[in-house]
C-alpha cells in the first residue's frame, strides 16, 4: 500500500507511514457506527434573585452529632472518666458510641493520655528498679 501523503511504500496493516507519520488511510476496513452521546432533558430555568442572602452559619443549624461540646462539657468528661470504675465504663462507651463526633475524639484523645501516662509510668517503674538493683549490690567491702 502506499502512502497518500508521500507515496512511500508501507505494510497493509499499517496505521501510520514510517516515513512522514502521516495517518493511512484504509478503506477496506468496516467503520463502527459513531456512538452518539445521550440525550439530555431540557430543563426549565430556575428562577434566581439577583441579591440572595447569605446567613451565617450558627451552632443550631447543625446535626446533633456534629455540634460541639462547651468547655464545661470537657471539664465535666474529665470528672466523670477520673472516678476509678464508672469512669473507665463510660470512657469505654464513648469512644465507640456514634453519637456526637467531638465527645467520641475526646474520650480517643484521652485513652491516648492514658497511654502515655502508662509509658511513663513504666519507663519511671524500670529504671528505679534497674538503678535500685545497682546501688543495692554489695561492692566488696569486707567488715
Amino acid at each position: 500500500m502506499l502512502c497518500k501523503n508521500c507515496n512511500t511504500q508501507i505494510e497493509d496493516n499499517a496505521k501510520f507511514c514510517n516515513f512522514c507519520g502521516a495517518a493511512a488511510e484504509v478503506d477496506n476496513q468496516p467503520t463502527a457506527a459513531p456512538v452518539s452521546a445521550p440525550q439530555q432533558q431540557t430543563v426549565a430555568p430556575v428562577y434566581m434573585p439577583q441579591q440572595q442572602v447569605k446567613r451565617q452559619l450558627t451552632v443550631d443549624d447543625l446535626p446533633d452529632h456534629l455540634r460541639p461540646l462547651s468547655p464545661w462539657s470537657y471539664f465535666g468528661l474529665q470528672i466523670l472518666f477520673a472516678v476509678p470504675i464508672v469512669g473507665f465504663i463510660f470512657l469505654i462507651i464513648f469512644t465507640f458510641n456514634r453519637g456526637n463526633i467531638n465527645r467520641r475524639n475526646f474520650t480517643r484523645s484521652y485513652w491516648c493520655f492514658l497511654i502515655i501516662i502508662g509509658i511513663v509510668f513504666l519507663t519511671v517503674l524500670i529504671i528505679a528498679l534497674f538503678t535500685g538493683a545497682i546501688f543495692s549490690r554489695k561492692v566488696g567491702y569486707y567488715y
